[in-house]
């Protein structure tokens, strides 16, 4: 028997929902993205893993990438440092927090609703990056939309 998570179950996760809006916005608005750095972020769910989604991104050099797809990171040119790596380990429903703005980055650190491993400058960057993603608001819009769904269901019983 297999320990991996059913494709339902991270279907269901809020990861799956809020990471696409994330890529939306990027696309959308890539110069508003223009650092260098790659975010591994593993999902949990009651501490068990889920899955990974990956945030590569390349400053003007090339498009950012967000996907459960690990990319290639490119090999740094001469006169450029390595692209650096930031490695999060976050529960999804702490995700759901952070992103719309109930969870800081300092106090989920501290809390330890977030690990960090790798490059913590790095991972410092990643609330602004939620905010020029529009991130609280598309958080809060998920929210509403995801308990509109729950009282139609409720309303049908």
């Amino acid at each position: 028997m297999s320990n991996r998570p059913s494709a339902k179950a991270i279907a269901k996760l809020n990861a799956s929902t809020l990471f696409p809006e994330i890529r939306k916005e990027i696309t959308a608005n890539p110069s508003l993205f223009a650092i260098h750095g790659f975010f591994i972020f593993n999902i949990t769910k009651r501490g068990v893993p889920m899955t990974e989604w990956y945030l590569l991104f390349q400053g003007f050099d090339a498009p950012a990438v967000v996907s459960q797809k690990r990319p290639e990171i490119p090999k740094a040119k001469r006169d450029q440092d390595p692209i650096p790596v930031a490695i999060l380990q976050i529960e999804d429903s702490d995700l759901l927090n952070f992103m719309s703005g109930g969870l800081t980055g300092a106090r989920g650190i501290v809390s330890g609703k977030i690990k960090i491993a790798g490059a913590i400058e790095l991972a410092e960057q990643l609330e602004q990056i939620f905010k020029k993603a529009k991130g609280p608001e598309k958080t809060l819009a998920y929210l509403e939309h995801k308990r509109g769904k729950s009282e139609r269901a409720r309303a049908r019983l």
